[in-house]
């Protein structure tokens, strides 16, 4: 574990989250809100062929778990490490990183690589105390029960996890830090409505994304061949690593753009998040949680039900969009913001897919090394198979249409992924299913000795229909197809190598 976990732990607190802001009213967010510039990157660009190009000439010999040591940190990484194993306390964790930020430009190029990443959790102190309204029923009809406890439950659970597998004052300190007000907050920082919190994550953490791509972008333009060096320690706590192995995990060129893409991935994933009018989305949650009986509250009568199929589902959707703006483009305020978010979505999203392929660039023909963070022989041909195919094809879907081939069946899908961010559907809805499988919901069987025995038809209420002149701008095969031809394109999709990491739509409205 590096300290990419640590930043990755903020990240997915946010991310993951059962909810998103959006906003029915009209402000003026939406006329003052200025994106973060995000510049495209090429694929094949000179800069980076230079650099690659260097780095093949250099023989990286083959590590093992004792390559790297004390030696190999700088002396203020050793600083911040010392400082680090000190912290027990959320407001600790806070003034460091708050330091080590002011402080960003007097580091030398390991200790930046790693404090570009570990600042991402500075805008997200206290983050789940600050969403704690939104969650909670006492907040007017905005909170409901089933909502309420799986958040709840969810954190319980990471918490106990994160104690059972790190059971370190820093471990307590990171928890106290996401999950607790500093002293400086009052009750004025705790989000109110769901606009609230969609305009924090847009002002407050998706510039701070970009900071730090941005950063490490340059740390490894000016380094290209460094391997920085990570002290496990740093996670695991003091009386550790005593016998030093696998304390100390390398860094290098392959893993530095790993990382440039993963935060070009998180930062997609947000704007993506934000183009969209999520601002029903508790109410919802709370609507289909009590189809499955998990709300005792006022939509206890639809208990009667054992689970919920796809029609109820998409019904309680579709309700939301009509009467609340739920899963609209959030065009508001005169302006073309859900549009805008989107176009910055996809570059992000193409720059993830350029990182990647340089990550794995980097990996070819390099000799095994447990003591690197990506052990190189795992991104091999003969081990990872599909890796290549998968790299190919997802470059070629981020950049134009493509038609992709299921491997299994045959079967070919065409798509066209940058339509969707060019061109969207002013609301998600009209993706989702438009027909449902009828029949009983129950069935008699005759058994030998003549008993008839009852079973449940779970067929009952399934999607096998969608509106292909909303889809065919997306998936163009599917002009002129059958109703359900969303399903086969679905399958092909999944099937083909990579398709769905980039292109994911059909997997979350054709089910």
């Amino acid at each position: 574990m590096t300290n990419v976990s640590i930043k990755s732990l903020g990240i997915a607190l946010v991310l993951t989250s059962t909810v998103s802001a959006a906003t029915k009213d009209v402000s003026s967010f939406y006329t003052s809100y200025k994106f973060s510039p995000v510049e495209e990157e090429k694929f094949e660009d000179s800069a980076y062929l230079s650099m690659k190009k260097e780095w093949s000439k250099q023989n990286r010999k083959v590590a093992s778990a004792s390559n790297f040591q004390e030696g190999d940190l700088s002396p203020d990484y050793k600083a911040l490490r010392a400082a680090w194993l000190n912290v027990t306390t959320g407001e600790q964790m806070e003034k460091i990183l708050q330091d080590s930020y002011a402080k960003y430009n007097t580091y030398s190029p390991d200790s930046k690589y790693f404090l570009s990443q570990m600042h991402l959790a500075l805008p997200l102190r206290g983050i789940v105390w600050r969403m704690r309204k939104l969650f909670e029923t006492k907040q007017g009809f905005l909170g409901n029960k089933s909502t309420h406890v799986m958040a709840i439950q969810a954190l319980r659970g990471a918490v106990t996890g994160l104690k059972a597998l790190l059971p370190t004052e820093q471990t307590d300190a990171g928890i106290e830090f996401f999950t607790e007000p500093s002293k400086s907050m009052t009750t004025a920082h705790q989000f109110q409505t769901m606009t609230d919190f969609q305009n924090y994550l847009m002002t407050s953490v998706s510039p701070a994304l970009v900071e730090s791509i941005n950063r490490i972008k340059e740390i490894h333009k000016a380094t290209p061949n460094a391997t920085f060096v990570w002290d496990n320690k740093m996670v695991f706590g003091t009386g550790t690593f005593d016998d030093e192995i696998s304390r100390y995990v390398g860094n290098g060129p392959a893993e530095v753009n790993l990382v440039i893409a993963g935060l070009y991935r998180a930062h997609h994933d947000l704007l993506f998040y934000s183009s969209y009018n999520q601002d029903h989305a508790v109410a919802v949650a709370g609507k289909l949680g009590a189809h499955i009986g998990i709300d005792s509250g006022i939509f206890s009568s639809k208990r009667n039900d054992l689970g919920i199929t796809d029609k109820e589902r998409i019904a309680v959707l579709k309700e939301a969009a009509s009467k609340h703006k739920f899963l609209e483009l959030r065009n508001y305020g005169g302006t073309k913001f859900g549009n805008e978010a989107l176009n910055k979505a996809y570059v992000s999203l193409k720059n993830s897919v350029v990182y990647f392929e340089r990550a794995y660039g980097y990996l070819q023909s390099k000799d095994g090394s447990q003591a690197m963070a990506l052990n190189p022989v795992l991104f091999q041909p003969e081990i990872a198979k599909n890796l290549e195919n998968a790299i190919l094809n997802m470059k070629a879907i981020v950049q134009g249409p493509k038609d992709v081939r299921d491997p299994v069946s045959g079967k070919v899908v065409s798509i066209d992924l940058p339509a969707f961010y060019r061109n969207p559907p002013e609301s998600l809805s009209g993706l989702m299913a438009t027909n449902f499988e009828s029949g009983p919901v129950e069935k008699t069987i005759v058994n030998a000795k003549g008993e008839k025995l009852t079973v449940r038809n779970y067929t009952n209420g399934r999607s096998i229909a969608w509106d292909n002149s909303v889809w065919e701008k997306y998936v163009p095969s599917a002009k002129g197809q059958n109703a359900n031809y969303m399903a086969e394109a679905s399958r092909v999709i999944n099937y083909s190598f990579g398709t769905s990491k980039v292109f994911g739509l059909p997997g979350f409205f054709v089910q």
